[in-house]
């Protein structure tokens, strides 16, 4: 049996959607995103995009019922509000791309607002399907049930009344077996409802449709809607599969019960042909459909619409994780009042943090970074970080490894690493440049009275050590000739962490400070890296918090004089 299956749909423009693609899964699709990224106007969409009024194939009316007695339709006043003064003739134009069970072949058309009345209505036209071309403003045939917010209605401001619906009668322990299934009860009666809302609650011995809660009647909607596509396939022998938009799905239920839907969902998919589009705005359910989307790459979907940077993006398959640090991401204002994300740079100690906050002295992307100087680990942590696909590393922030690390990263893609410069680890670089400077410099004529007997009595260890003599020298020979017990990378590393070599590192001691000096000494090995930066930087704004490319002009980086 062929299906028919909502495969995109490309919106080049709507309300506040623009340019964006939606791919659906072919069992479950999960929309999230905050307040007003349009996540309900995606359902409605794709809801408008079908009907279930006429097999075009047979040119034969279809006139089959939900269980409750509602058409397989959901009109446009069900899932649009349309504002007759933004929502105009030419402000929605959305591209489909489906594959059409009843022609057996994939299919196109294009979804846009036109004047019908008095307002306008959003209507399918080019649809690749018509035979011919002034029959291809028309629906694609397709059951519909659109579970919206009005099934949400208050139970207690309803007009209610009790319904003995023909086909839950006869099935009624089925209902009450997936309505136990979803909210782990043991409940044994069920009973429909009319009125305000037509709907079925399953229930105990001891309290009846009228004490039910919010989650049991959310519930027994969504059961009821599932038994009506069963129904459906049991009447209708040209049944193509069917199509259930459920916008807040988690309304009401528990943590548990949200996993258990989802389950219960993909096995109706199954044995139904259905495909499922539901918003929501849950941890749990939204985290397990990722998993699930890990496992089942082309039968689950996670859609998360972002707009923290303007226009609103699309991350297809975003675990919690990532959208719980997109949604909480802190901004900066740029001069022109466009907000970026604060990216945390991290390192592997110190010295490195030292060296990159020189490196960035008076550069206007510092505004937009984190040093998490406090969250040192070393190279191969982060590496490992990275190939275990950690957003915060992989993604999302910035790491700055000792140049050392080359050979690690060699022919590897790390797109958030960026490499310091100089050809040794900063505390071994800094010993050197300062070594090489002699007794005269003005360096050494500093407030501090550091001068460079000074600095080699504090580093009298790394000299005795390596044997180190002579008016220079070039640590990386005598690293290769160290033939001592101890560890090269310790000594170093007391030379720095010394109380009185860090007061020349951190007061600015004039004219220079030791890393300051290196920089302005060094412009082309500087400026090499701030244009690696600078690529990095850009690169997990675009990638890892979807920021539009043009507005990375506040990413600039002021380059050293050569």
């Amino acid at each position: 049996m062929s299906k028919t299956q909502l495969n995109k749909l490309i919106i080049e423009k709507f309300r506040a959607l623009d340019n964006v693609e939606i791919e659906f899964g072919d069992h479950i699709t999960v929309i999230c995103g905050k307040n007003g990224t349009s996540k309900s106007s995606i359902l409605g969409i794709a809801a408008q995009i079908f009907n279930f009024e006429k097999d075009y194939i047979k040119d034969e009316a279809l006139s089959f019922q939900q269980i409750a007695g509602g058409s397989f339709k959901s009109q446009y006043s069900e899932h649009f509000r349309i504002s007759g003064k933004f929502d105009v003739p030419g402000s929605m134009t959305v591209n489909i791309e489906l594959f059409d069970g009843y022609t057996n072949q994939p299919a196109t058309a294009t979804l846009q607002l036109d004047k019908r009345g008095k307002l306008p209505r959003p209507v399918v036209r080019k649809n690749s399907t018509a035979p011919t071309s002034d029959l291809a403003s028309r629906n694609f045939t397709h059951p519909v049930i659109f579970l919206s917010l009005k099934r949400l209605f208050p139970i207690a401001d309803r007009k209610y009344k009790t319904c003995d619906f023909n086909y839950l009668k006869q099935h009624k322990q089925e209902f009450i077996g997936l309505t136990n299934e979803l909210l782990n009860r043991g409940s044994s009666h069920a009973t429909g409802t009319d009125g305000t809302i037509s709907s079925a609650v399953a229930h105990g011995d001891n309290y009846d449709h009228e004490s039910v809660s919010a989650g049991e009647d959310n519930a027994g909607q969504i059961i009821l809607a599932l038994m009506s596509f069963r129904k459906l396939k049991e009447e209708y022998p040209d049944y193509k599969g069917g199509l259930l938009l459920i916008d807040e799905a988690d309304a009401g239920l528990f943590p548990t019960a949200q996993v258990n839907l989802l389950k219960m969902l993909d096995r109706k998919c199954k044995s139904l042909n259905l495909q499922v589009v539901m918003t929501s705005h849950s941890p749990t359910l939204i985290e397990y459909a990722f998993e699930q989307s890990q496992k089942f790459r082309k039968k689950f979907k996670t859609v998360y619409l972002s707009n923290t940077f303007g226009t609103v993006q699309v991350m297809q398959d975003w675990s919690w994780v990532q959208i719980s640090a997109d949604i909480n991401t802190k901004t900066v204002a740029t001069i022109s009042g466009t907000t970026l994300p604060n990216v945390n740079v991290y390192f592997e100690d110190k010295e490195a943090a030292d060296f990159f906050a020189a490196l960035m002295i008076r550069q206007p992307v510092k505004k937009f970074m984190t040093l998490m100087t406090e969250a040192t680990l070393g190279c191969g942590n982060y590496l490992n970080l990275i190939k275990s696909k950690v957003p915060e590393f992989a993604e999302k922030g910035i790491i700055c490894l000792d140049s050392d690390a080359a050979q690690m990263v060699k022919g590897k893609n790390f797109r958030t690493i960026v490499l310091l410069p100089g050809n040794l680890p900063p505390d071994q670089l800094i010993f050197e440049h300062l070594y090489n400077l002699p007794a005269s410099h003005d360096f050494w004529k500093n407030d501090l009275q550091f001068t460079r007997d000074v600095f080699t009595n504090y580093a009298a260890e790394v000299i005795r050590e390596f044997v180190i003599s002579g008016k220079s020298v070039d640590v990386k020979e005598h690293l290769a000739a160290y033939r001592g017990d101890k560890t090269p990378r310790e000594i170093f590393k007391r030379f720095y962490k010394d109380a009185e070599f860090q007061k020349l590192v951190t007061s600015g001691a004039k004219p220079h400070n030791p890393w300051k000096h290196w920089v302005e000494n060094n412009p082309d090995a500087s400026n090499a890296f701030l244009t690696k930066f600078k690529e990095a930087i850009h690169g997990v704004m675009k990638n890892g918090y979807a920021v539009d490319v043009a507005k990375l002009t506040a990413l600039e980086v002021k380059f050293k004089k050569v």
